[in-house]
């Protein structure tokens, strides 16, 4: 059951963020005249940038956005959240809280990002306001710093697990 966690966690979240990221990423960018999605951008963006943005992307672009890009993204944080909680085992001590709640800010971020952008897509160019452009882009660069932090924390305990496993036991 291990072996089934360690191996099918992780390629199951690089599947849907392959499919998230690079099938629809590509499509979004196609009908958005080369432009990157709110999400990837992750030093955030101005109301002007925003603005451009929603108004170069075609109405299959929106629906697109909306639809299934939406419903993909609401899953992948959670299955990138398990699986960094899966790299960061054993949870002992202020360490292991230390681990978790970098991991439960970044899924907490992450949806709070995708709601945001929802609120920009359906204000439209016209209509979106400043403090919507801030908030999403606050959580969309706050979302990347709290995974970086999450990601450096799993790479610890992976190492520092495997250093444990390899030194041999004295008795």
């Amino acid at each position: 059951m291990i072996r089934a966690v360690n191996w099918g966690l992780p390629v199951l979240t690089a599947a849907v963020y392959a499919v998230l990221a690079l099938y629809f990423g590509g499509r979004l960018m196609a009908l958005a005249e080369g432009q990157w999605p709110f999400d990837l951008r992750w030093a955030g963006y101005s109301l002007g940038e925003a603005r451009a943005y929603l108004r170069v992307l075609a109405p299959q672009g929106f629906a697109l956005a909306l639809g299934p890009i939406a419903w993909l993204d609401t899953v992948f944080p959670a299955l990138l959240g398990l699986t960094l909680l899966w790299w960061m085992r054993p949870f002992a001590g202020a360490f292991g809280m230390v681990c978790v709640l970098a991991v439960m800010t970044y899924v907490a971020l992450d949806w709070g990002e995708n709601a945001a952008i929802r609120a920009m897509l359906t204000a439209g160019p016209d209509y979106v306001q400043l403090v919507e452009v801030v908030r999403a882009s606050t959580f969309t660069s706050a979302k990347f710093a709290a995974l970086a932090l999450a990601m450096v924390l799993a790479l610890r305990q992976i190492l520092r697990r495997r250093r444990s496993a390899s030194q041999p036991v004295s008795g």
